[in-house]
């Protein structure tokens, strides 16, 4: 149900002291709707249309700067009325002097220059008008989730929504995702990775049937216990230690880590697989409600790799404190650490968002302030036990106590009183500035392909993180902070992988945005891949720490498939003579071909070399970008 509200109607009309209010109120109604020469000649175009101008009229016409347009009954129409007055940005479908309205944003505009923290309330449609909070944006802001309470069943739940951007900036109408991230359980996002392609969510998923599968296993074993006693006493005796592997059975399912993760599919979203955080516990109760088990949040790193928890373990300061773990490469998260006095008081340190930059965390403390309001403090080492003195973000979050905020852009996205709001964020509150890889992988028809994007650090051999691509566009993203040489490939089976790379050692901190176009091959006969993340020293044939990662990937790919025979071809631009060049390409080659046989014992017969020279370039020779393509080093199948 919308909210009481005051309707303003135009004042530039005069209306006689002898006319009572009403019968000025339905005269004023009448000259809009009629025309009465207030709807100016038509000087907007027909068609789709991004307006701009203020609500009058209870949300039947908008004024621009030159013009008033009727607005179109649509589904938005009980909505604009209730903000009849406020200025907005409008998708419209026009048709000359009316237009009908299609999405929304109400001011300040997205663009626009604004008091720090000011909030910004996300339109309705967006939410459905239902009780919504906890707002995760992808990090390249494309699409928002949150949580909504939905009434189901005589009860309410929490639910997963969604919405994505449009071409114009609008958010477009929200919706509940279907199962299986919905299910009659309360259900939530907790992290939305880089592109939107893999969620880190809050849940309950399989547990109801593991206590059920328990359940009957413990009924048939006290059957067996009951046939196979000697007498009373050995039955009470057997029957004694199954109630305690009942209980510590059962503990252990509704004691896991409530956390999972999802990646998107052709026909929607996967079932959500349990992480593997074995030692994680979580003693906190409220008073009020002592059999509940209350967890105070999670945020996951853009690398997938680190996850900030809010919970209450042997280590606490308080009732709920944060803390941090590490994905280590079993594939298992480590015992948590609790991250210190310095962030954790007595009460409770919840709703942690750790930003792109993996050093910068938000967070909600019932500790510091009157009532719950927003911190923010800053890693200041590698080992994430030393943080700086958390500040509060604005009196103006006060109630607040959702926050996130996606890799581009000036405004977090909150939640308060079950409304979302965009909040305007000064350069001193906001994290440090990354780049965003925004790229698409391709079959060699160009075809999109789902496949596995992974980046790592070129100078510590270390895979950092990764992501899949969606299986309808190819398109993914990734996030890269600054102070790292980044490589990055793509790779699925049955295709060669393809790899790119980005130095940002020593570079101007700047938020970026780099679009890549990652094409796989299959796997057959006569088809290559140029080794982009392959690096000699200058004029040289010595090959450099940072290539190794590329190279063991192809060992790995030619140990998985041992009958592929290769060749490596090495190419030079035209700096220097023929023969230095072309002498110059077969010694890279052969230095490849023998640290393949050498490192990883691949037989002789399966690698052979080729020196090409400057003689096939594949770029223009005249720019320094060109000469760049042309030094290359080719990894091509002669057999599969």
């Amino acid at each position: 149900m919308l909210r009481s509200y005051t309707v303003n109607f135009l004042r530039e009309t005069v209306v006689s002291t002898d006319i009572s209010y009403g019968m000025a109120r339905i005269l004023i109604i009448l000259i809009f709707l009629l025309g009465g020469g207030l709807i100016s000649s038509q000087n907007t175009q027909n068609g789709i249309q991004v307006l701009a101008g203020e609500l009058i009229n209870t949300g039947h016409m908008l004024k621009m700067e030159k013009q008033i347009l009727r607005l179109s009954p649509s589904p938005l129409q009980e909505e604009l009325a209730y903000i009849t007055g406020k200025k907005v940005r409008m998708l419209c479908d026009v048709s000359g002097d009316s237009c009908t309205p299609i999405r929304y944003e109400l001011d300040p505009f997205e663009t626009a220059k604004v008091a720090d923290w000011t909030l910004k309330k996300i339109p309705r449609y967006v939410t459905g008008g239902h009780f919504s909070f906890n707002p995760q944006c992808t990090p390249d802001g494309k699409m928002l989730f949150w949580t909504a309470l939905i009434r189901e069943g005589g009860r309410s739940t929490q639910k997963i929504w969604a919405a994505k951007r449009d071409q114009y900036g609008f958010w477009m109408q929200g919706e509940q995702l279907a199962t299986p991230l919905n299910n009659r359980l309360p259900s939530a996002v907790i992290s939305a990775l880089p592109g939107g392609n893999e969620l880190f969510v809050f849940g309950n998923f399989g547990e109801e049937e593991m206590l059920d599968l328990l359940k009957k296993e413990m009924q048939f074993k006290s059957q067996e216990a009951s046939r196979e006693a000697q007498n009373p006493k050995d039955f009470h005796f057997r029957l004694g230690r199954l109630e305690t592997e009942y209980r510590e059975r059962t503990e252990k399912i509704q004691n896991r880590a409530p956390l999972y993760k999802s990646y998107k599919t052709e026909t929607g979203w996967s079932n959500p697989n349990p992480i593997h955080f074995p030692s994680f516990y979580n003693w906190y109760r409220k008073p009020e409600n002592p059999n509940q088990q209350v967890f105070g949040g999670s945020a996951l790193s853009s690398t997938g790799r680190t996850i900030v928890y809010s919970a209450q373990q042997k280590r606490n300061y308080g009732k709920l404190d944060l803390y941090v773990t590490f994905l280590s490469d079993t594939g298992t998260f480590e015992e948590g650490i609790n991250l210190g006095s310095t962030l954790n008081t007595g009460e409770e340190e919840m709703a942690p968002f750790l930003a792109p930059d993996d050093k910068t965390l938000y967070f909600s403390s019932s500790g510091r302030k009157e009532g719950i309001s927003i911190f923010v403090s800053r890693r200041l080492n590698e080992n994430w036990n030393q943080w700086s003195e958390p500040q509060e973000l604005s009196p103006n979050l006060r109630g607040v106590n959702f926050f996130s905020i996606p890799a581009v852009g000036n405004w977090a996205y909150v939640s308060r009183d079950g409304e979302l709001y965009m909040a305007a964020i000064p350069p001193s509150f906001q994290p440090e500035p990354v780049v965003v890889i925004k790229g698409k992988v391709v079959d060699e028809e160009g075809k999109p392909l789902q496949a596995s994007v992974t980046y790592e650090s070129l100078i510590k051999k270390k895979g950092l993180g990764s992501t899949v691509s969606d299986p309808l566009t190819g398109e993914f993203s990734i996030i890269l902070p600054f102070d790292e040489n980044y490589g990055f490939y793509g790779e699925k089976e049955g295709y060669l992988p393809v790899s790119r790379n980005l130095n940002l050692v020593g570079k101007e901190k700047e938020g970026l945005e780099k679009t890549v176009l990652l094409v796989l091959p299959k796997l057959k006969k006569g088809n290559e891949i140029v080794l982009n993340n392959l690096f000699f020293a200058f004029r040289s044939v010595d090959i450099t720490k940072e290539s190794e990662p590329e190279l063991d990937r192809l060992a790995g790919l030619l140990k998985k498939n041992p009958r592929l025979k290769v060749v490596i071809e090495g190419h030079t631009d035209n700096v220097g003579g023929d023969q230095a060049n072309k002498k110059l390409s077969i010694e890279r080659a052969v230095s490849v071909a023998n640290y393949l046989k050498s490192k990883h014992q691949l037989e002789e017969t399966r690698i052979t070399t080729k020196g090409l020279g400057q003689g096939v370039p594949v770029a223009d020779n005249k720019t320094e970008d060109g000469r760049a393509q042309n030094r290359r080093v080719v990894f091509k199948i002669l057999e599969d």
